[in-house]
């Protein structure tokens, strides 16, 4: 049996989507969909719900339709870290996910994440490898309210951003990041399986969602003779 009108179109929209617009670029409008395909309103509106359902696109209230970076961070919106890249590039990567706890917001997690003083967050903590080897030490801060009944069993299996987006319908759009050169102290050196005091990386990220909410923010350090900065600008970003 054939395809909906409106399958065949979101197909076509996210083959466009992945050849022609980059993150965060605004899609055509309704009324300008139904001239160019050739269908219904009603169709165009089928078709974008399914895409918005999906996380490959996000709508702002009387500005228009864009295209989610999720889409296209996949696995991680980190620019300092990528599985996928190292995928590519001959790596094997994996995750040791240490522990999860529920712990008060202090100062600074509350003050990143838009909390009370003292409102529960979980606290994930990860060991990023390579070919086996440790690079990366990472602790996230997930808001509770935002997440109930997150566990460890969610992360074992997918990506922290799949679960969010997946799982919880938090679709994340924009991260910030702050990086800054530091020494490591004896705990993490161990566990990244270098010497005290070596350089390394401090990677602070804040991710907000497609309604401006904050709803992570990790901590993490990356050895420094395993890290490399990449980054990709846009400037038509919206």
């Amino acid at each position: 049996m054939a395809n909906p009108l409106y399958r065949e179109l979101m197909d076509r929209l996210e083959k466009e989507i992945k050849e022609m617009y980059a993150p965060n670029d605004k899609l055509p409008s309704e009324r300008e969909m139904v001239k160019q395909y050739n269908v219904s309103r009603s169709t165009i509106r089928l078709a974008l719900g399914d895409l918005e359902q999906r996380g490959i696109i996000y709508r702002l209230h009387g500005k228009g339709t864009f295209v989610s970076s999720y889409f296209w961070a996949q696995a991680s919106l980190s620019t300092t870290y990528s599985f996928s890249k190292m995928t590519s590039n001959g790596f094997k990567p994996s995750t040791k996910n240490i522990s999860l706890g529920v712990v008060a917001a202090d100062e600074e997690i509350s003050g990143q994440l838009n909390l009370e003083l003292n409102e529960r967050v979980y606290e994930l903590t990860r060991l990023r490898m390579a070919n086996g080897e440790p690079f990366l030490y990472s602790k996230t801060y997930l808001p509770k309210k935002l997440f109930p009944d997150f566990v460890l069993e969610d992360v074992e299996q997918d990506s922290l951003y799949n679960v969010m987006q997946k799982k919880y319908h938090q679709i994340s759009v924009l991260a910030f990041e702050d990086i800054k050169a530091v020494n490591l102290d004896a705990r993490v050196a161990k566990i990244l399986d270098v010497n005290e005091g070596d350089a390394a990386m401090k990677i602070y990220r804040r991710t907000i969602n497609d309604k401006n909410v904050s709803v992570e923010y990790t901590k993490a350090l990356a050895r420094g003779d395993k890290f490399i900065y990449q980054s990709k600008q846009y400037n038509n970003i919206y």
